[in-house]
């Protein structure tokens, strides 16, 4: 496994890093060293009952890097094909959950894509080649006569990269009779730009991953870093699920989190709505692959993974297990845990309540959010740099909210020169945000661009720390400086219990280093928030 370059981002934990190595040595020597004890028993009992070698699998071009397994008795057995994450660890992170399929009777076999450690090519980032290697690794399995694999039983399953590429695979290739698409896109030009603002950490951070990008990755990232979105969504489209000109009813589980910073969720569910085949989603806590990692990883019981175990055997063995009956759409709730079943995203939205944003009365320096508008609003601040982050680093502070150790940010520390807040009074009762909140105000820059960051988050009256809910950027493009723009945008979706005593706050400023980068000088200037082009508001789904 090449190591990792600073600026990458990475599916796994530093810690989890060691581990990814010393279970695909287990598989595939039965050596323990390195290997949890609870881990060591399943990859013993594995390696007794099934076949596993590395293979080095033609793809369209180029050799993969990859494992196939299969029971060594029973057949012909379902084949589930894993294409990795974007990450050095490439295959490997898939260890436990061949363990797992392995134990249900599959034939697995899971490889690198091209241009990531292990195997040939140049990344390409689910490219047409990508779709066409996928499709040869399925004949190659076909063709090996030792894995007995069911040509009318396969499925797809990735994490991430692996996800993306997992869907279009089985939209092209009609051989695939079921996905389980973990951490997923639907519009990879809408989850990298949006609302007309680059998302730039995320892009960077995906782009660092290979040291062997493709001439057609390398031109693309100039014209992103160049602001020449165009040629950008073209190339975004072709890699896009719901951009495809036919979609076939495959059946697909789709997961993604509520804090999602790599594929921000909106664009997903938009898809997931109007998908036509058989559907399930599961919507966590944290960020991108916080609860399916260590079930792949380690094959432990994590709640999506044993979902997608169990999807698998409803569409691919045709078990009654009820995987298609105990409701669409699941969800966690921040920070309760608690998870809920719905038939469709509209059950579980609530009422829109609307809140108007007043500008600072007296002595006090920020607005309040009421129920009523008030007669006129203006507001300005200094667009001087991030005075709040909707995270402090990709993937990892999801983690750390798993743990129960969300990141807190204070509010008498944000500079109310930099940016401009607002708060509800105290709750009397507890609250539940469950949907798609949307900001609507007038922005005007000094200049002819400027992007604003709107950040929904809970505060506890009593500490001043808050947590996140959500958040949206949006970017200001005037023909003349110092024009007024109406600006509308939806926040990402959420599902959130705020504590009785605690208040609602919304913050806007004018850099967050998800869009931005810190040796970015600042572009300086003021914004003035008012409501020239209609009243100025925060649009909650919540109880009255």
């Amino acid at each position: 496994m090449s190591p990792a370059r600073s600026n990458q981002v990475r599916l796994l934990a530093p810690d989890q890093e060691a581990l990814v190595e010393a279970v695909a040595n287990g598989l595939l020597t039965g050596t323990a060293t390195g290997v949890p004890d609870y881990v060591a028993e399943d990859v013993a009992a594995v390696r007794a009952h099934s076949v596993l070698g590395k293979a080095l699998i033609p793809g369209d071009g180029v050799l993969l890097d990859g494992i196939a397994a299969w029971p060594r008795t029973g057949g012909p057995h379902p084949l589930i094909v894993l294409p990795a994450g974007l990450d050095p660890a490439g295959w490997k992170m898939y260890s436990g959950a061949i363990i797992r399929l392995l134990m249900r009777g599959y034939a697995v076999v899971a490889y690198t894509e091209r241009g990531l450690p292990g195997s040939e090519g140049k990344l390409t980032v689910a490219g047409e080649e990508d779709v066409r290697d996928g499709s040869c690794v399925i004949d190659w399995a076909l063709e090996h006569e030792q894995l007995n694999a069911d040509s009318q039983r396969i499925g797809m399953a990735g994490i991430s990269y692996g996800s993306g590429i997992s869907q279009l695979v089985a939209h092209a290739d009609e051989r695939v009779k079921a996905v389980v698409a973990l951490s997923t896109w639907a519009d990879l030009g809408e989850a990298l730009y949006d609302n007309g603002t680059r998302h730039t950490a995320a892009a960077e951070a995906l782009a660092a991953i290979s040291d062997r990008p493709s001439v057609g990755l390398e031109k693309v990232l100039e014209e992103f870093r160049a602001n020449n979105i165009e040629p950008v969504l073209e190339y975004a489209s072709h890699r896009s699920p719901a951009l495809l000109p036919e979609l076939r009813p495959v059946p697909t589980f789709f997961t993604s989190f509520w804090h999602e910073t790599i594929f921000p969720q909106n664009q997903l569910l938009e898809f997931f709505e109007r998908y036509p085949g058989p559907k399930r989603l599961d919507l966590a806590i944290g960020d991108h692959g916080a609860v399916e990692v260590p079930g792949l990883l380690l094959g432990v019981h994590t709640r999506t993974t044993e979902a997608a175990y169990d999807w698998f055997d409803r569409y691919l063995l045709g078990v009654d297990n009820g995987i298609d009956r105990d409701g669409v759409v699941h969800t966690e709730t921040m920070h309760s845990f608690g998870n809920a079943a719905a038939a469709d995203l509209s059950s579980w939205s609530r009422a829109v309540r609307r809140f108007y944003l007043t500008a600072p009365t007296g002595q006090s320096s920020d607005g309040t959010l009421t129920s009523e508008a008030p007669s006129e609003f203006s507001q300005q601040f200094d667009a001087a740099g991030a005075q709040v982050q909707a995270v402090t680093a990709l993937v990892m502070d999801g983690f750390r909210e798993r743990l129960l150790m969300p990141v807190r940010q204070q509010l008498p520390e944000v500079d109310r020169t930099a940016a401009a807040v607002w708060n509800t009074a105290r709750f009397a009762r507890p609250q539940h945000i469950a949907g798609t909140p949307e900001i609507g105000l007038t922005v005007t820059p000094s200049g002819r661009e400027v992007t604003v960051i709107a950040y929904l988050f809970d505060l506890n009256a009593f500490t001043g720390a808050m947590r996140i809910i959500t958040h949206a950027a949006g970017t200001v493009h005037n023909q003349e400086a110092g024009q007024p723009a109406e600006v509308r945008m939806r926040l990402q979706a959420t599902d959130y219990h705020i504590p009785i005593g605690h208040k609602l706050v919304l913050v806007v400023d004018a850099r967050d280093l998800l869009y931005f980068y810190p040796d970015q000088p600042d572009t300086g200037g003021t914004v003035t928030l008012s409501d020239k082009h209609g009243p100025a508001y925060v649009d909650v789904p919540m109880d009255a």
